[in-house]
């Protein structure tokens, strides 16, 4: 007899590298960026990078967008999964997300 336990698939990948057009802070959550970086995750809302407050590094990842944005350089983000963000939408559209254990990069 055999037993068939269904895998957790976690979705991750880097985004595309992209210059950041728009960057809003969400209420006391995170902050979104916007900009051409694909879909890495397969959310149903593409080229927005969605950064959790709670990352250890978040006013390192913000500062470093801030400054992309007003530089005009290109961020890649590694981004683990697909969350749907409160002020944005209900749970029925979600954003790719770097959590705690993602990466955000920036390249001149």
């Amino acid at each position: 007899m055999f037993l068939v336990f269904p895998q957790l698939a976690l979705a991750g990948g880097y985004s595309n590298w992209a210059i950041p057009t728009r960057i809003d802070i969400e209420r006391d959550g995170g902050f979104m960026i916007y900009g051409a970086f694909g879909n890495p995750a397969g959310c149903n809302e593409p080229n927005r990078i969605y950064v959790q407050k709670a990352h250890p590094q978040y006013a390192e990842i913000y500062s470093t967008a801030l400054a992309a944005f007003s530089a005009g350089k290109k961020l890649q983000a590694y981004v683990h999964q697909c969350t749907a963000v409160g002020w944005y939408s209900g749970s029925q559209v979600i954003f790719n997300t770097v959590t705690p254990s993602g990466v955000v990069n920036v390249m001149n």
